[in-house]
């Protein structure tokens, strides 16, 4: 019996699956320590804000933005599916071109390296519906408090679940996004199992460094603890019931 893939593809195909659905766990393992970690608390500090608020148009600004980004990514989603299925039906003109660069393969090989990038493209559009639906339950949430400011206990619960729900949201967000880099690395392996491999390992490499080593990294981390020293006063106030001016 014939392999599907040849040994080093397979090899190569499982490197990148786990990089490609391993990072989201990897980047829980990495702890507080990273910016989408650090996120979640500054989105428990707005929900404290947005309750403090008798305007909170900008609130709702901010939330629609993000809406309007996921509904966009996630139609030009469905357009770049369409473009692979549309490669997928046409796979002898791109054999042929692919030969004439020296990187020909096998039918059955070819197709799966279309199909690659094609799978994580599908992915990350559920990805990317299931954020909207989120946001939806976020924006739900979010015109449901009550104009008067709620008194302090329920406050920080109210703020702590909301932010919760928030983050879960454009977590799932961050996911459909992500599937954009690694559905580029994926179409590496156009050129081999050797590029899909390190497209993959250095794609996975980019992506913790943005979250622990860069400059953002670092910055975000200072700004992150002088928003929650200007917010000490506020939370532990027990008269928190009152509006800030």
């Amino acid at each position: 019996m014939t392999m599907p893939l040849p040994p080093l593809d397979l090899i190569a195909l499982a490197l990148f699956v786990l990089l490609w659905l391993g990072y989201g766990p990897a980047q829980r393992w990495f702890g507080a320590s990273t910016i989408n970690a650090r996120l979640h608390r500054v989105r428990v500090l707005w929900m404290h804000s947005m309750m403090r608020r008798d305007n909170r148009i900008a609130d709702s600004s901010l939330i629609g933005h993000v809406v309007h980004s996921a509904s966009f990514f996630a139609s030009t989603s469905l357009i770049a599916i369409g473009a692979l299925l549309g490669v997928l039906t046409g796979l002898d003109r791109l054999q042929t071109a692919l030969e004439g660069l020296g990187l020909g393969a096998d039918r059955h090989v070819l197709a799966a390296r279309v199909l690659l990038p094609l799978l994580v493209l599908v992915h990350g559009l559920f990805k990317l519906t299931w954020a909207l639906r989120q946001l939806n339950y976020t924006v739900a949430l979010m015109g449901a408090i009550p104009v008067e400011v709620p008194p302090e206990g329920l406050r920080a619960e109210l703020a702590e679940r909301l932010g919760a729900v928030l983050t879960s949201a454009l977590a799932t967000f961050n996911d459909g996004i992500r599937s954009y880099y690694f559905a580029l690395a994926a179409v590496l392996w156009l050129a081999g199992p050797w590029a899909l491999a390190a497209g993959g390992a250095a794609l996975f490499a980019l992506l913790v460094f943005r979250q622990l080593g860069s400059g953002i990294a670092a910055e975000f981390a200072a700004a992150v603890r002088l928003v929650e020293a200007a917010h000490a006063p506020s939370i532990a106030d027990a008269g928190g019931d009152k509006r800030a001016p």
